[in-house]
Formats: structure tokens, C-alpha cells, sequence
């Protein structure tokens, strides 16, 4: 449970309960007004408007938190995004039941639609003091499970107003790196927030830091200077939001949003379709557990041979980089003596991969077993455990290790802006076979084609290449 509580986002956890709370408030009320008035005409007429209304209330809440960067808005914005997605709600059931007759007493049902809303009101109030309550002051030594890592670029008024409008909300679950600026001295310091490095340091700033996205906050007079770093923010796949100067993107898309109530234009070289990245969630979660039930066996067999193949651990546990370079501990079946890691250098000359990648087709560190394990990709299915745990999606690049991204260039730190997956365009196109290069490049069109059609596709696609024995 610590590991599951470390893993997935505090914030993520209270939003499926609040949901989960939503649903269970309006299956009371539906209770009260069916047993006590019984305003459907039958039995299977209330259970089709019960199905309606949670699909609609499902459909309501997959917007949450809308379209704002951070976690949570200013009450009044937040307010009325709720009161216009209950009113949707009310509109939609009544059309629906309307014109499937199922209403014995029409103006019971109005009622039920002014306690459902009153009943969800109050729920709302509830939740939102909860987690206003529960936001721990901004402590920007200890990192906090799923907040958002900032950089600002520019440090004179308008960089010091975009962090005033985050420092004075703790409840936005935002930690701020520092302040990116030419301007300034060495140990310049705002409200406790450091100057961290100059604009021309930038990609090495993201990249030791897992931003989660850069505010660009320069003055007019800095427009030259700031599309240079606007350009090297993009290539490396970090969110950009614009307070508010424009900039022609080559990559990114550009969609209107809000810091905590300030307009802004947020730039975003990754998928942003909320209903189909919940169903993607979903999906991940339902095929993960499905997958643990029915390779279980093959699981356990794997350990079993792997005990008494070699002495050492069944598990290998690796450090890899997630989503903006969020180090997580990913579980592979071991394949490998014990202490091959400390062996890598001895046998350097003998990549056969390009790039900062390192692979061997005969690696003398691999047991008997583990060459067969590897050779139909049976060592990943520990994989799915990481994708349960939120850290991982069935599909998506391959996570990589630290030491590699170390020496990416720029643009190929974009990969990172997904989560990554356990197969891929790379695991079905030859995999090992490819290079380096063409490897990022798979990636990275998988990025920006991304749909769920294109995660079928894949996934219907990954098996044939695992049972034709493409690992290694």
C-alpha cells in the first residue's frame, strides 16, 4: 500500500473518490425518489434512467479538472464550471427520459433533479474544503507524489506576478523550481524562489529537474531572445504556457487555459483529449489486471526456473525515467547474473547498438534462461504490476534509463513527455534491428499520431512479434 500511495498522485486518488462519491450520492437519491414516490413507470424503465444519468455524471466528470494546468481552480471559476456541467445534466436526462415515456409523474422528476443538484452542491463544498484544508504548506525542499514542477523564465515583473498567482494558492499542488533569467545576479531570490540558471541553460535545467512545464514570462523587449528558448522548451516535449506573448509553434498545439483565473495559451506537444486519455487510463488498468490473471501462471513458472537456474533474486527492479523524467522502479524477471550491472563496462566495446543505448545479441552476463525469457519478452510481464501502479501505459516509448538520457540531444527529451509503456512502435518493427535514431523517430510519431486506434493497433500487433521470438 505505500508503494501504491508513493506511485499514483495524491490529487488523482481524491478526485476518484470524489467521483466515486458523486455516483453513490445520486444512486441515493434515485433510491428515495423510486421507493418512495416512484416516479418511473417500471422496474426496467427506472434501471435504463438510472444507466443514463451515471453515463452522463461519468461522461460530466472525465472533464475534472476542466481545461486548467494545475489541479485546482479559484472557487468562483471552479463553481461555475460545476453549476454549468449539473445544468448539462439536468438538460440531457430530462430530454432523454422525455422522449423514452418513462415518467409517471413529471413533476416529481423535477424535484428529483433539485435534490440531486442540492445533494451534489453540498458534496462539492464538502470535497472542495477537504482538500483545501488538506494542502500542505509549499515546502520547495521536499518534493510532494504528484505535484508540478515549475521553471519561470523571466525574472523581472511579469515573472515575479505568475509566481505570486501560485505561491498565494498552496491548494494548486505546484512546487517552483526557480526563476530563468540573464538579468538578474547569482543568488537573486524571490519569496524564497532561487534564480537557477541562465535562459541559455535551459535544457539542462529540464533535464536534471522533471519540469512538468515552463511558464514564459519575459518582458516585451525580450521577444528576440525568448523564441530561442521558447524553441529549445518545445523540442524537448515540456508543456509551454505563454503569459501571454505568441509564439508560431512548429510542434506544439495551442489551446486557450487559465492560471488559477489569468487567460494564458498553453503550447502542448502530447494528446491532450481528456475523454480519450481517461478511456486510455482505463483501458491500461482493466489490460493490466488482465493480464496478471491470465500470464500468472507463466509468471510463476519463470520464477521458478529463474530460482533454479541461478542463485539471486527472481525480480530485478531498474531504475527508469517515466513521464518528464519522473524516476520510478520498474520490475523485470532477472535475466542477467548478479552484479551484471557493475560488469557493463567491461564489455562496452561490444555494443551493437548506436547512440547512448547499450545492447548485446550474445551478452555473456545473460543465464541459460534468461536468454529464452528474453527472447519472447516473458521477462516484462512484471510489467504489467507498474502499469496497475500508474507508473507505466500498455503502450508508449520504452522507458529509459537515466544514464542514457543524460545524452539525448534536445529534441529527443520529448519522448519523455508521455508515459511510458510496455510496448511500443519499436517493439513491433523490429526492434533491436533499428537504430538508435530511427528508434526516436518512432517514437516520437507515435506522439503525434497518438490515438486509441492507434494503441489497438499496436497492442493487436505485439503479440504475434513476442511469439515469433523478436526479443533479444
Amino acid at each position: 500500500m505505500k508503494k501504491l500511495w508513493r506511485t499514483i498522485n495524491r490529487h488523482k486518488i481524491e478526485l476518484v473518490a470524489y467521483r466515486i462519491m458523486r455516483a453513490v450520492c445520486l444512486l441515493a437519491v434515485f433510491a428515495i425518489f423510486q421507493r418512495h414516490f416512484g416516479i418511473w413507470t417500471t422496474e426496467p424503465a427506472a434501471d435504463l434512467t438510472l444507466l443514463s444519468a451515471l453515463v452522463l455524471q461519468l461522461a460530466l466528470l472525465v472533464r475534472l479538472p476542466h481545461n486548467d494546468i494545475m489541479p485546482l481552480r479559484n472557487r468562483s471559476i471552479y463553481m461555475a464550471g460545476f453549476i454549468a456541467d449539473e445544468t448539462k445534466f439536468a438538460f440531457a436526462l430530462s430530454t432523454a427520459t422525455f422522449f423514452m415515456g418513462v415518467i409517471s409523474i413529471p413533476h416529481l422528476f423535477g424535484y428529483f433533479l433539485i435534490a440531486n443538484f442540492s445533494s451534489q452542491m453540498l458534496l462539492f463544498f464538502v470535497w472542495r474544503k477537504y482538500t483545501l484544508k488538506s494542502s500542505r504548506p509549499q515546502d520547495r525542499r521536499i518534493p510532494s507524489p504528484g505535484e508540478k514542477n515549475i521553471v519561470i523564465i523571466g525574472a523581472l515583473e511579469r515573472g515575479m506576478h505568475s509566481a505570486d498567482l501560485i505561491l498565494k494558492h498552496p491548494e494548486l499542488y505546484t512546487r517552483i523550481i526557480g526563476f530563468v533569467d540573464s538579468r538578474r545576479e547569482t543568488f537573486w531570490r524571490y519569496r524564497d524562489i532561487p534564480l537557477i540558471g541562465r535562459p541559455e541553460n535551459i535544457t539542462g535545467i529540464i533535464a536534471r529537474n522533471a519540469v512538468d512545464f515552463v511558464i514564459m514570462a519575459t518582458e516585451a523587449e525580450d521577444f528576440l531572445t525568448s523564441r530561442a528558448i521558447f524553441e529549445a522548451v518545445e523540442r524537448m516535449g515540456t508543456k509551454i504556457c505563454i503569459l501571454p506573448d505568441i509564439y508560431e509553434s512548429n510542434i506544439s498545439r495551442c489551446c486557450t487555459s487559465s492560471l488559477n483565473g489569468q487567460p494564458v495559451l498553453l503550447y502542448h506537444s502530447v494528446p491532450e483529449n481528456r475523454i480519450a486519455l481517461f478511456f486510455k487510463s482505463l483501458i491500461d488498468r482493466i489490460g493490466a489486471a488482465v493480464g496478471i490473471i491470465f500470464s500468472f501462471p507463466i509468471m510463476a513458472l519463470a520464477a521458478l526456473v529463474i530460482k533454479i537456474d541461478s542463485s539471486g533474486p527472481v525480480l530485478y527492479y531498474q531504475k527508469r525515467l517515466g513521464r518528464n523524467g519522473k524516476i520510478f522502479r520498474m520490475l523485470k524477471f532477472r535475466t542477467m547474473t548478479v552484479g551484471a550491472e557493475k560488469q557493463k563496462n567491461k564489455f562496452q566495446d561490444m555494443n551493437e547498438m548506436s547512440g547512448p543505448v547499450f545492447k548485446i545479441s550474445n551478452d555473456p552476463r545473460v543465464t541459460k534462461i534468461g536468454k529464452m525469457l528474453r527472447k519472447y519478452s516473458i521477462d516484462e510481464l512484471p510489467q504489467f504490476f507498474n502499469v496497475l501502479w500508474g507508473d507505466m501505459s500498455l503502450v508508449g516509448p520504452r522507458p529509459p534509463l537515466p544514464e542514457e538520457v543524460e545524452k539525448y540531444a534536445p529534441w529527443q527529451h520529448r519522448r519523455l513527455s508521455v508515459k511510458p509503456g510496455v510496448t511500443c512502435l519499436w517493439q513491433i518493427n523490429g526492434r533491436n534491428k533499428i537504430d538508435f535514431e530511427e528508434w526516436m523517430r518512432l517514437d516520437l510519431e507515435y506522439i503525434d499520431r497518438w490515438s486509441l486506434k492507434e494503441d489497438a493497433r499496436i497492442l493487436a500487433k505485439t503479440l504475434p512479434a513476442v511469439l515469433k521470438g523478436n526479443g533479444m
